[in-house]
């Protein structure tokens, strides 16, 4: 995965948690993560999947895999 789809989930996800009234340190706590984690991942542009993971399920998503050119 590149910075730049990493950049997209992360963006993703704490939109989801913004709609649902959710703080980026509210995310975290949901997640069981530190709270450096997200300055971390978007410093690095590189995250885990477990960790994507873990984030997205805090805010209700989780993810999935599909086809880069669906017919």
């Amino acid at each position: 995965m590149d910075r730049d789809e990493t950049d997209r989930l992360l963006r993703l996800i704490i939109e989801a948690g913004a709609s649902r009234g959710l703080h980026e340190k509210d995310i975290l706590s949901r997640a069981g993560l530190g709270k450096t984690t997200l300055s971390k991942i978007k410093k690095s542009g590189d995250a885990k999947l477990s960790t994507l993971a873990r984030l997205a399920s805090a805010v209700g998503l989780r993810l999935t895999l599909a086809p880069n050119n669906p017919t």
